[in-house]
């Protein structure tokens, strides 16, 4: 009995505990938000990546037709397989003469901070947008 009360106790204290607790929290709510900005950066390439094979294929359907093509887009509108989007939705191509245009919407789940965005490629601007600022800010290069 009194040589037991001499032996030091291994283990750690409930304070240390708590405060390794506390630096992983802080590391997680830093790195989480990062991580999930970077996935959707990626997503985000896929649309951008999509819309400009549609502008490529809508240039070679110009050349052959005379006209860009307006409407719905399938697997064989056009000329190149544009491959599936597994993030995004295609509405149709819209506009009229050389305007034209085409939303890829972002497919649920979206996240909290950039929402179910629009990714709009306009042909007379060769232009890019989307349609929620946090988007426009951080995920367009």
């Amino acid at each position: 009995p009194r040589h037991a009360a001499n032996r030091s106790q291994a283990g750690f204290t409930l304070l240390e505990l708590l405060v390794v607790a506390l630096i992983i929290g802080v590391l997680a709510s830093i790195s989480v938000p990062q991580y999930i900005a970077a996935v959707e950066k990626g997503r985000f390439a896929e649309s951008r990546v999509w819309l400009l094979s549609l502008a490529g294929a809508q240039e070679r359907y110009l050349a052959r037709n005379n006209v860009y093509y307006f409407g719905a887009v399938g697997p064989l509108t056009f000329d190149a397989d544009l491959g599936l989007l597994r993030n995004f939705t295609v509405g149709g191509v819209g506009g009229a003469g050389t305007a034209w245009t085409l939303t890829l919407t972002r497919r649920a789940p979206c996240p909290a901070r950039y929402g179910c965005y629009g990714v709009t490629y306009t042909a007379a601007t060769r232009a890019i947008t989307c349609s929620n600022a946090n988007c426009t800010a951080e995920l367009i290069p």
